[in-house]
């Protein structure tokens, strides 16, 4: 993923995907309403430095390391971002510290967008990191076909098993590797629960997979994220993990986007053409993910799937 992106982009350089479709390929599992900022960076020339803009709505800043490792999520940042490695000294001034375990690693923002892409666009432009622009070589072990297969084996079997509130951690031996693993391979680039709590929806009231001929009424519960966060129910092709193509160009629902019903709750409807309350339109084998930032701690994320 690094490697691609180095082919048209610098170390240390912010690009940012607009809003995100089903032709976008750059990660598994994205979110529609999200412009998306990638710097993939080093370290090994010294520390660098973030800068970012004041947004009013939901805007975050994760850093991960080599190890998919995310020792840092901050939410709507007040101040620059100082990223480092242990021993370097940080620059004099009033900043976050993000303490890396590589020189390599990146810089993901996410900025929730509300009917707003220019304003979310012209705030990108804003953002700047200075520094980062290291050695960017890195070895990855490479397998035999054979072990490779195995392992791919183990972990798809692990998926079901998931914990995903435990799925992410900040630093090495928070989370197990096989752990991590079926995380990156359920959805790459997530986030610690403190910050972002994941729901996947693989299966219907009976246990069977969703099926793209049907239709399903999710009810996502009321009060699962504070003031300042929002949730998303995205859809997903189930055997891609990208976004799925279809005419209304509806790939999600969110608290800016759906409406809710009397008791606080929410009723998403995933059904082939899109229709019924809130509706995501499918068509093809998927499955879908409660995406609740900024979480109240400890509240009950359980979502009822009733075939209709």
């Amino acid at each position: 993923m690094m490697n691609e992106w180095l082919v048209d982009n610098q170390a240390g350089q912010l690009s940012f995907t607009g809003l995100v479709d089903p032709t976008d390929k750059t990660v598994v599992t994205p979110q529609a309403t999200v412009d998306y900022g990638y710097a993939w960076f080093s370290l090994s020339n010294g520390p660098a430095v973030l800068h970012t803009p004041q947004y009013d709505r939901f805007f975050s800043v994760s850093v991960f390391d080599m190890l998919h490792n995310v020792p840092a999520v901050i939410v709507n940042p007040s101040k620059p971002i100082v990223l480092m490695r242990p021993g370097q000294k940080a620059p004099a001034g009033d900043f976050d510290h993000v303490i890396l375990e590589t020189d390599q690693g990146l810089v993901l923002t996410r900025m929730v967008v509300v009917n707003n892409l220019d304003e979310v666009t012209a705030l990108g432009q804003k953002m700047r990191l200075d520094g980062g622009d290291g050695d960017m070589h890195r070895d990855v072990q490479r397998f035999s076909p054979a072990i490779e297969k195995s392992g791919l084996a183990l972990i798809e079997a692990s998926i079901p098993h998931l914990d995903a509130g435990r799925a992410f951690g900040k630093k090495s031996g928070d989370v197990g590797e096989i752990t991590s693993a079926s995380a990156v391979m359920l959805g790459q680039l997530g986030t610690p629960s403190d910050t972002v709590r994941y729901l996947p929806i693989m299966v219907d009231e009976g246990g069977e997979p969703l099926s793209g001929t049907k239709t399903y009424e999710l009810r996502v519960p009321a009060g699962i994220v504070q003031d300042s966060g929002y949730f998303s129910v995205t859809a997903y092709g189930a055997e891609d993990r990208f976004l799925i193509p279809n005419d209304k160009k509806v790939y999600d629902q969110t608290t800016y986007s759906a409406e809710p019903n009397a008791d606080g709750t929410y009723t998403v409807t995933l059904s082939p053409d899109g229709s019924g309350k809130n509706g995501i339109p499918t068509g093809k084998p998927f499955y879908a993910i409660l995406r609740a930032y900024v979480p109240v701690p400890d509240a009950d994320m359980t979502v009822s799937v009733t075939t209709r």
